[in-house]
């Protein structure tokens, strides 16, 4: 099971689809779980709108999947497919509809934090090291994955002995702790 940080995963959209229970239906804040291939992503290049729904740093899972609902929401009522169960979108869809929905709600997809993306944040790759640091050094037993800077995974043979709202608070500490030192 690979994670990977909250902006690949936004791209990725698969937060409020995944099957683990380690999303526990909702996106993890400083990772969330992706099948590994990329959604479509916005074709626009342009700052986000004023209106578009900011995900803080220390935003909560609560938070961040309440943002997704919305986008979400707005992408069926645009005509998106969705997954029929999930109540999320098929992003392997990449139809004109769905491309319409997307263009359409644009200013409803959730974005940042901008101390975890790479281009906004000079120190991003010291953070991420700091990051896979601390996770380990309180009880989450993860390692990162190729290339570095992209998500990290379980470590094989290793039982976790955190409950899931434990890890949950364990990353989102350590992430609020790594990327909010500048």
């Amino acid at each position: 099971m690979s994670k990977v940080p909250v902006l690949a995963a936004f791209a990725a959209v698969a937060s409020l689809s995944a099957c683990s229970t380690t999303t526990a239906t909702l996106p993890q804040v400083a990772s969330l779980e992706t099948s590994g291939t990329a959604a479509p992503s916005s074709t626009t290049s342009a700052a986000p709108a004023a209106e578009q729904p900011y995900i803080r740093l220390d935003a909560t899972q609560d938070e961040i999947a309440q943002m997704f609902k919305g986008w979400y929401a707005c992408l069926k009522d645009n005509g998106h497919k969705m997954i029929v169960g999930r109540g999320s979108p098929d992003f392997q869809s990449n139809t004109p509809a769905d491309q319409a929905a997307v263009q359409a709600c644009k200013n409803k997809h959730p974005y940042g934090p901008d101390e975890m993306d790479p281009k906004k944040n000079p120190h991003y790759y010291d953070d991420y090291h700091a990051y896979m640091k601390c996770l380990p050094e309180h009880g989450l037993m993860v390692h990162a994955i190729d290339p570095f800077g992209t998500g990290w995974t379980y470590d094989d043979g290793v039982s976790q002995k955190l409950s899931e709202a434990q890890m949950d608070k364990v990353q989102l500490d350590c992430q609020v702790q790594s990327f909010g030192n500048h």
